[in-house]
């Protein structure tokens, strides 16, 4: 999970149990407030009637209630003595029955009552909450009980449309929580989405680069310039990698070229032994590698280290064809064929040199590793309104899969002793590669039907 969902999660969680905490608390104080007044309403009524029933003889097994704070009709009551005996009852206790509820002194209890016989707002199933207190006293010196109730079903809808609007608001207020978390969050990884863009935009050809430090003296800040640090450093070992590469190829390059006329001038003497000359030629043909990689080592350090082009406008055809040229006489004594269906103008702006090199390295690298007998070369290409794409193909053995996504790094070989056998260094096809990057293209190889291993790259035309 990525870490803005984090903190959105996070806000979002604390505020909404915050939210949760103080509708909650909210919800049940309003709860609680209607009850404490029917409770007190009740306790009156019942010292009211307690005073009328002790003030009074029942006329004809009734009391005269009529000066009573609210009508008793409105409320059930039931006065017992000790016995159980009915002191007095008021007339909605003809519609249902409230039984006590062992120790408790107030509590809730639903009862049927049917809209035809009473209207008690009751809901469509006929249910009528009460509100019951249950209240022990005396009346001349004798214990009595009243159990007294008052119908709430119009506050019960009440708490549940209450209950309803705050859900509904819990629900809205969620909604803008995450969003406006969501947009926090944002606001607070913007710097570090910066320092991860810029991070990945430096790389091995772009280490001058450094991540803009922030005006606020915070730990962003700190982490720029720790990260700005180690740039610094990767830069600083980069260059110095590429520079002894630099410096030790070029030194290497006068030896070896001395080795090679002196192993060249001792097979011209006729004299030397047959024994010796084979020696000698054996030694020769590994100068002869020492000395290609070498040539490939300066190439490849002077691309890593030249970031600039010398851009002209280029017929990539031309350029292949003189390619072609100079590999004739190789081409005809391996017996490979060359299909060339580049279009004859096929023009691009880059490196005239360094394009050459790239088409030698190629062609060079499908020759070595073409069949030995009736091989095969085919060279495409085309233009579109966006790019340019180039394809050459060449038969030979195909490429294990596991190999594809390694043969352009360096020094990389796919078979360890045919590579020494045809003489490679394993640093055409980094070269290559490195020429594409150069001029912002894209390079790739696959395996393809009729045994053809294709190098497919392309340039990206500038409007």
């Amino acid at each position: 999970m990525k870490i803005r969902k984090k903190i959105t999660l996070w806000i979002s969680g604390t505020a909404l149990l915050s939210t949760l905490a103080f509708s909650s608390i909210i919800f049940f104080e309003l709860m609680e407030e209607p009850f404490k007044f029917i409770d007190k309403e009740m306790q009156y009524m019942t010292e009211s009637l307690m005073e009328k029933m002790k003030s009074q003889t029942m006329n004809k097994g009734r009391y005269d209630l009529s000066h009573m704070p609210y009508n008793p009709d409105l409320y059930w009551i039931k006065v017992t003595d000790k016995n159980g005996g009915i002191l007095y009852q008021s007339a909605l206790t003809q519609y249902t029955d409230i039984p006590p509820s062992g120790n408790k002194t107030t509590y809730m209890i639903e009862r049927l009552i049917p809209r035809s016989q009473i209207r008690l707002e009751q809901d469509e199933k006929d249910d009528v909450f009460f509100r019951v207190m249950v209240i022990k006293t005396e009346l001349d010196g004798a214990p009595i009980e009243v159990r007294i109730a008052k119908p709430i079903e119009k506050l019960e809808e009440e708490l549940l449309d209450l209950g309803r609007d705050i859900s509904l608001s819990l629900a809205l207020c969620t909604l803008v929580i995450i969003l406006a978390s969501y947009k926090l969050a944002g606001k607070i990884l913007a710097p570090i989405s910066g320092i991860s863009r810029m991070s990945k935009e430096i790389s091995e050809t772009s280490l001058y680069k450094r991540i803009p430090l922030s005006p606020n003296q915070d730990e962003l800040q700190d982490l720029s310039i720790a990260l700005n640090k180690m740039f610094d450093r990767l830069q600083y070992s980069f260059q110095r990698q590429k520079e002894f590469i630099g410096n030790a190829s070029h030194e290497l390059k006068s030896p070896i070229t001395i080795l090679m006329l002196s192993q060249e001038e001792m097979l011209m003497n006729e004299e030397l032994p047959s024994s010796a000359n084979e020696s000698v030629m054996k030694q020769l043909d590994t100068t002869r590698r020492m000395s290609h990689l070498v040539r490939n080592l300066l190439d490849l350090s002077r691309l890593e280290q030249q970031e600039t082009l010398d851009k002209k406008t280029v017929n990539l055809t031309v350029l292949m064809d003189r390619v072609l040229d100079d590999y004739a006489d190789l081409l005809s004594a391996k017996n490979i064929k060359i299909e060339n269906q580049l279009p004859n103008d096929l023009l691009f702006n880059g490196d005239p040199e360094k394009l050459f090199r790239l088409f030698i390295n190629l062609i060079d690298n499908g020759i070595r590793y073409n069949f030995e007998n009736d091989g095969f070369i085919l060279i495409e290409g085309k233009k579109t309104n966006t790019e340019i794409l180039l394809k050459i193909s060449n038969t030979g053995l195909p490429i294990p899969e596991e190999d594809l996504g390694l043969v352009f790094e360096q020094f990389y070989r796919v078979e360890k002793s045919r590579s020494i056998t045809h003489g490679g260094s394993g640093l055409g096809l980094s070269i290559a590669k490195k020429i594409v990057e150069l001029h912002d293209g894209a390079i790739s190889i696959t395996n393809e039907p009729r045994q053809l291993i294709a190098v497919s790259f392309s340039f990206h035309l500038k409007s």
